[in-house]
C-alpha cells in the first residue's frame, strides 16, 4: 500500500515537472496558446509578444570515434520562461505569427535530420556536426529575421498569410524527417 501511494505521487511530480518544463517539442497539430507564453512581457519591447524557439540535438560518438546519424536526437523547441505577449496588444493574428517562428524552427529541424541521415561522418565527428549546425542555425535565424521584416511582425496580413502557407508546404516537403 505504502508502495503504491509512493508511486503515485512521484507519478504526479513527474507529470507536474512535465507541465513545467523548460523547453517543450514541437509536435504535430498541437498549437501554441497564450498560456504557454511564461515570462513577463518586456516592457522596453516595441513588440506585442517574442516567441523563442530553437533547435536542439544530442548525439553519440561510437568507440571508433565516428558520429551514429541513427542515434541523433534532434528537436525544436519552444521555450516558455523566455516567450512572453502583452495582453492589451494581443490578437489571434499575433498567436499565429509566433506559432509560424515555431514551425521555421521545426522545418529545420527537419533539414538538421535531413542532413544528418545523409552526411558520411569521420573520425572527425564533432566538429562535422557543428559545422552543419552552424549552417541550419544560421539559415533558421535569417529566415525568422526576414519572416518578421516581410510580415512587419504580423501587421502585415497578407504577407503573413503567404508565410504561413510556405512555411507549410516546407512542412510537407521535409515530411519524411518529422521527429
Amino acid at each position: 500500500m505504502k508502495r503504491t501511494v509512493l508511486l503515485l505521487c512521484c507519478l504526479c511530480l513527474l507529470a507536474g515537472l512535465q507541465r513545467k518544463s523548460a523547453r517543450m517539442p514541437w509536435r504535430s497539430g498541437h498549437t501554441l496558446r497564450w498560456s504557454d507564453f511564461q515570462a513577463l512581457p518586456d516592457e522596453r519591447s516595441g513588440f506585442s509578444a517574442s516567441a523563442n524557439t530553437g533547435i536542439s540535438h544530442r548525439y553519440t560518438i561510437s568507440k571508433a570515434g565516428v558520429l551514429d546519424p541513427s542515434k541523433s536526437i534532434i528537436k525544436a523547441n519552444f521555450y516558455p520562461k523566455l516567450s512572453w505577449y502583452k495582453p492589451e496588444l494581443i490578437d489571434e493574428f499575433t498567436l499565429k505569427h509566433e506559432q509560424t517562428h515555431f514551425d521555421i524552427s521545426e522545418v529545420h529541424a527537419r533539414m538538421f535530420r535531413k542532413a544528418v541521415a545523409e552526411f558520411r561522418f569521420t573520425r572527425n565527428s564533432k566538429a562535422e556536426i557543428q559545422k552543419i549546425y552552424k549552417k541550419i542555425e544560421s539559415s533558421r535565424r535569417n529566415m525568422q529575421q526576414q519572416f518578421d521584416a516581410e510580415t512587419e511582425h504580423s501587421v502585415n496580413r497578407e504577407a503573413e498569410r503567404r508565410w504561413e502557407s510556405n512555411v507549410e508546404a516546407l512542412l510537407r516537403k521535409y515530411r519524411q524527417w518529422a521527429d
